[in-house]
C-alpha cells in the first residue's frame, strides 16, 4: 500500500465526507491557490505521483500478496477451464517471480490502464476467466502515467468506497494540477472519474460535478488535442445526462463546432458526424422538421455515418445505439441501430414535408432505408409479383424470429404475436408501434407516388400483421386528404 494511502486511510478509519476532506488538509493539503468548489480538497501532486520504479515494486508486491495464491475459491472455478488445478499455484508463482511476467503485468497497465484478477489469470495461463465477485480482497490495480512519474492507485475489497473516493479525488487533483499534455490517456482518466462519481452520485451530480471539471480545464489549459477530446467527452455526459442536460445539448454543439472548426485540432469528418447525429435525433424528438432533413441528408450523403461507422462504435458506443443493422427485417425496433434509426427519423421527415420522390430515391439506393424486399422491388428490372408476395414472407418471418427466435413455427408465432401485439404491456409493443409508423409513412409514399401495386400489397399485409388504429386513422386520413388535393 502506498504511503499517502496508508496515512488517510488510518486517518479517516475508511470514511468519506469530512473525515477525507479534512485528512487531506491535514496530511498532503495542494498549497496552490486552485478553486476548490469543484470537489473539494486537493491532494498535493508530490504526494501521489511517484516513479516508474516506485510504481512497478508497488504492483508487483500487491499482486503477489494479493494475487500470488490460488485458494479453494478460485480452484472451484478453475475447475471449469482447462487449466491444470493441481499446478495452478506453483505455475502462478514462477510467472509472478519472472522478469517476464513482471513486464508483462507492468506493459498490461500502461496499455490499459488497469488490471484485475481476470486479467492477470489471462497473462499467466493464457485463459480467459470472468469472476462473480473480486478475488483474494482486491478489485483493481489503476495506473496512468503523468509526464515521467505515475498515478497509481489500488482499489481494495475493504471499504471499497473510500478507495474509490480517494480514486476520484486523486484525478481531480491530477486535472487541476497538471497539463493536460502531460496526460496519458486524458480520456481513459476521466472516464474513471465519471464512473465513479456515478457509483457514487446521482446521475445529476456526476453530470453537474465533471462538467464543471471540464470548464474548469478549459480555462487553464492552453488549446490541445486533449482539449478538444474533454469537450466531445462532456457533450456525450450531457447527451446521456438525463433531461436537464439533454437540454443544453444544441448550445454545447453550437459550441464545440464554433471554437474547434478550424486550426490545427479542427474537427475531423468522423466528429462531425458524431455532432450532426446528435443533432438529427435531438432534432427529431423536437419535431423540427427542418433541420431533421438537413442533418440526415448531411449523414447519408457519401455514406459519411456508414463511412465512419465502425470508429464511431469503438469510441462513441455510449451514444450510437448499436445492436447490428437488420436491413433484410422489416418487423424492428428502429431506434436500436443508428443507421437504420436515422433513416426511420429523415424518412418520417420528409413525409410531413410532403417530399415523397426524395423517400422513393431512399428506398431505390439504401436496403437498410427499409428492407430488402422493399429495395430488391425497386431495383428489380421489371415488374415482378413474386417480390410483392415477398413482402409478406418477409414480415410472417420477422415475427416468427421475434417470437420464437426460429421460423420453425412460424404459424403459432404469428398467433401469438396478433394476440399481444397491441397490448402496451407486452414485450412486443414497442416493435409494432415503430414498424407500424415505419410502414404506414410507406404507405403514403406508395400512395402519393402513385405505386397502387406495391401499396394495396403493403397495406393488405399492413392489416393483417401490424395495424395500429391510430397510425392507420393518420393514414386514411392522409389519403383522403391527398385525393381531395
Amino acid at each position: 500500500m502506498q504511503k499517502i494511502d496508508e496515512l488517510l486511510l488510518t486517518e479517516t478509519k475508511g470514511r468519506v465526507g469530512n473525515f477525507l476532506e479534512e485528512a487531506i488538509e491535514r496530511i498532503c493539503p495542494c498549497h496552490r491557490e486552485i478553486d476548490k468548489g469543484i470537489f473539494g480538497s486537493l491532494l498535493a501532486l508530490d504526494s501521489i505521483l511517484i516513479t516508474e520504479e516506485n510504481a512497478k515494486n508497488i504492483i508487483y508486491s500487491t499482486v503477489q500478496e494479493y494475487w500470488g495464491n490460488i485458494d479453494l475459491f478460485l480452484h472451484s472455478i478453475f475447475q471449469t477451464t482447462t487449466i491444470d488445478i493441481e499446478n495452478a499455484n506453483d505455475r502462478l508463482r514462477s510467472f509472478l517471480a519472472s522478469e517476464n511476467g513482471k513486464k508483462a503485468i507492468f506493459d498490461y497497465l500502461l496499455i490499459h490502464n488497469y488490471l484485475e484478477f481476470d486479467n492477470l489469470i489471462a497473462l499467466a495461463f493464457g485463459k480467459d476467466i470472468k469472476l462473480s465477485i473480486p478475488a483474494g480482497g482486491l478489485h483493481e490495480i489503476h495506473l496512468f502515467q503523468v509526464g515521467n512519474k505515475f498515478l497509481l492507485h489500488i482499489i481494495y475489497n475493504d471499504k471499497s468506497k473510500f478507495w474509490d473516493i480517494l480514486f476520484a479525488k486523486k484525478i481531480y487533483s491530477i486535472f487541476l494540477q497538471t497539463p493536460l499534455q502531460t496526460i496519458v490517456d486524458v480520456i481513459q482518466l476521466i472516464h474513471r472519474y465519471k464512473n465513479i462519481l456515478e457509483k457514487h452520485y446521482s446521475l445529476n451530480q456526476s453530470v453537474v460535478i465533471t462538467n464543471n471539471l471540464i470548464k474548469k480545464l478549459d480555462l487553464i489549459n492552453v488549446r490541445s488535442y486533449e482539449l478538444k477530446e474533454l469537450h466531445l467527452f462532456n457533450l456525450i455526459l450531457h447527451f446521456n445526462g438525463g433531461k436537464r442536460h439533454y437540454k443544453k445539448l444544441t448550445k454545447l454543439i453550437e459550441g464545440i463546432m464554433s471554437s474547434w472548426g478550424k486550426g490545427k485540432w479542427a474537427l475531423s469528418e468522423k466528429e462531425n458526424t458524431l455532432l450532426i447525429y446528435m443533432l438529427a435525433v435531438n432534432a427529431s424528438q423536437q419535431n423540427n422538421i427542418k433541420k431533421v432533413i438537413e442533418y440526415g441528408r448531411y449523414l447519408i450523403h457519401g455514406d459519411r455515418l456508414i463511412n465512419h461507422s465502425i470508429e464511431l462504435l469503438v469510441e462513441y458506443s455510449d451514444v450510437l445505439p448499436n445492436l447490428k443493422p437488420e436491413p433484410a427485417t422489416i418487423v424492428k425496433r428502429y431506434n436500436k441501430n443508428y443507421l437504420e434509426q436515422i433513416f426511420y427519423i429523415l424518412i418520417d421527415a420528409l413525409i410531413q414535408n410532403e417530399q415523397f420522390d426524395e423517400v422513393i430515391s431512399l428506398l431505390r439506393k439504401h436496403d437498410i432505408a427499409s428492407c430488402t424486399s422493399i429495395y430488391d422491388y425497386f431495383n428489380a428490372p421489371q415488374f415482378d409479383q413474386d417480390l410483392l408476395h415477398r413482402i409478406e414472407a418477409t414480415v410472417q418471418r420477422d415475427i416468427a424470429y421475434i417470437v420464437h427466435n426460429s421460423p420453425q413455427h412460424v404459424l403459432q408465432s404469428i398467433e401469438i404475436w396478433l394476440a399481444q401485439y397491441q397490448d402496451e404491456k407486452s414485450p412486443y409493443f414497442e416493435i409494432a408501434i415503430e414498424t407500424s409508423n415505419h410502414v404506414c409513412n410507406l404507405l403514403k409514399v406508395f400512395f402519393a407516388t402513385e405505386q397502387y401495386e406495391l401499396f394495396e400489397k403493403l397495406i393488405e399485409v399492413y392489416k393483417k400483421y401490424l395495424k395500429i388504429e391510430t397510425h392507420f386513422y393518420d393514414l386514411r386520413d392522409f389519403v383522403s386528404k391527398y385525393v381531395k388535393s
